[in-house]
């Protein structure tokens, strides 16, 4: 009977107990605690799984076969700091000339070239030029002169008690040294990009934060605004100002007429054109192919972000909010999507290998940088990876011999030769 007893005891006890933890578990405070432990258990293993995605990217072991600084340390004309890349371009002399921009507190811009071994100082802009730090754009103008664009950074332009000058277009001729200094194009305002017209002596370009398109003639020294493609809209994303929809490429036709995106009130991707004469930008109807739904996003920013002219006609184009490759054909207005290259965005450089494959730099702002490749003859797109695990890159560029080099846009930037698609075997290096 006693034992009936305690038996009966103990089950009373423990349903009370059981009936107190639902009680307990149950209050406000306790569930939110819970859930709140559950939230960041969570939240802890999306970071371990994406940091341990996002370590493993790197290149086959071979392909980068050689890698070199552009900053040449405290004793040299580039120091560190100045030696962030924002542009190259391969030349006729076989020769690719690149560009700086100022990081980190320092405050000069560089020219230099590369034969894809070793740089050469050629230029520090800033003495030429004070008050600006960064070279914002470069295209290859007439006998082999380079045309350049200068601008300042997103925090001057958003700080009223800051005062910027104006971005400036300057050339450099590498065959005689010669300097030349076009002047401020937009007081206040900066350049985005450059774009050269030869046969009518033009240059174009596009102010920034403002979005006013213009050409300068070079041969009459005169400028003409033809007004605003993009209000400024500003963005404030992760702590940093930014404005969206200002056009970052300019392409031009055998012509003389000048291809660019933009939106069309909060419409992106719009492909508009202005031939030479024409007084207005107008709409081609193009636009570039865009996730449903996010061409008017607030966030993501929808437009062109490289271009390079096609070898079988048109234009390939990279874009910025979902990274697709698509080529522009100019004649007829129409686009043709390749597809997404790759888990991320914004498809920042295009540059031809020596195998005839196109190569396309990827990656999002102050993130890795992923090679990729597109196979005209096959029609395959191959993600080839980045070249280390801390590669911050801005642009590619194909030098004599065909090998692509990726140059980073870091305080200490090197350039990364990737040797696979080059058109003769290139000599394995440091």
């Amino acid at each position: 009977m006693k034992t009936r007893t305690r038996g009966i005891g103990m089950y009373l006890a423990k349903a009370q107990r059981r009936k107190e933890r639902q009680i307990y578990m149950g209050s406000p405070r306790v569930r939110a605690r819970v859930g709140y432990i559950w939230i960041s258990a969570l939240a802890l293993l999306v970071v371990i799984t994406s940091a341990n995605a996002q370590r493993r990217g790197e290149m086959d072991p071979g392909s980068i076969i050689r890698s070199y600084l552009v900053s040449n340390g405290p004793q040299g004309p580039v120091h560190g700091g100045e030696s962030a890349i924002t542009g190259m371009i391969l030349m006729t002399d076989g020769w690719v000339y690149g560009s700086t921009g100022a990081t980190w507190g320092a405050a000069a811009c560089h020219l230099f070239r590369t034969d894809g071994e070793k740089t050469e100082h050629l230029l520090n802009v800033t003495s030429r030029l004070p008050g600006q730090p960064k070279v914002s754009g470069m295209a290859a103008g007439s006998g082999g002169v380079l045309v350049c664009a200068t601008t300042t950074y997103d925090e001057i332009f958003d700080d009223s008690s800051k005062k910027y000058e104006g971005g400036r277009l300057f050339t450099y001729d590498p065959a005689t040294k010669a300097f030349m200094d076009y002047g401020i194009m937009a007081p206040g305002q900066g350049i985005s990009c450059v774009a050269v017209d030869t046969l009518h002596t033009r240059i174009y370009g596009v102010t920034y934060p403002s979005g006013h398109l213009f050409a300068h003639d070079y041969s009459r020294k005169t400028t003409k605004d033809f007004g605003e493609v993009m209000w400024p809209w500003r963005v404030k994303d992760l702590g940093r100002v930014s404005w969206r929809g200002v056009p970052r490429v300019l392409m031009i036709d055998d012509a003389g007429t000048v291809y660019f995106s933009t939106y069309i009130k909060s419409a992106g991707g719009r492909i508009f054109r202005l031939a030479y004469g024409d007084e207005k930008p107008v709409f081609t109807g193009a636009v570039i192919p865009t996730q449903k739904g996010m061409d008017d996003d607030p966030i993501y920013e929808n437009g062109i972000a490289s271009a390079v002219r096609a070898r079988d006609g048109g234009f390939w184009c990279g874009s910025i909010n979902d990274g697709f490759l698509f080529k522009f054909h100019p004649s007829t207005s129409m686009v043709i999507n390749k597809g997404k290259p790759f888990q991320y965005w914004n498809l920042r450089s295009l540059a031809y290998g020596g195998d005839g494959c196109l190569y396309m730099l990827g990656g999002r702002d102050y993130d890795n940088s992923w090679l990729l490749r597109y196979d005209g003859a096959s029609g395959s797109i191959d993600c080839l990876g980045w070249p280390s695990a801390t590669t911050q890159c801005g642009v590619i560029c194909a030098d004599r011999d065909g090998n692509i080099l990726i140059a980073e846009n870091l305080r200490n930037s090197y350039i990364y030769v990737y040797g696979k698609s080059g058109n003769a075997a290139a000599k394995p290096g440091k």
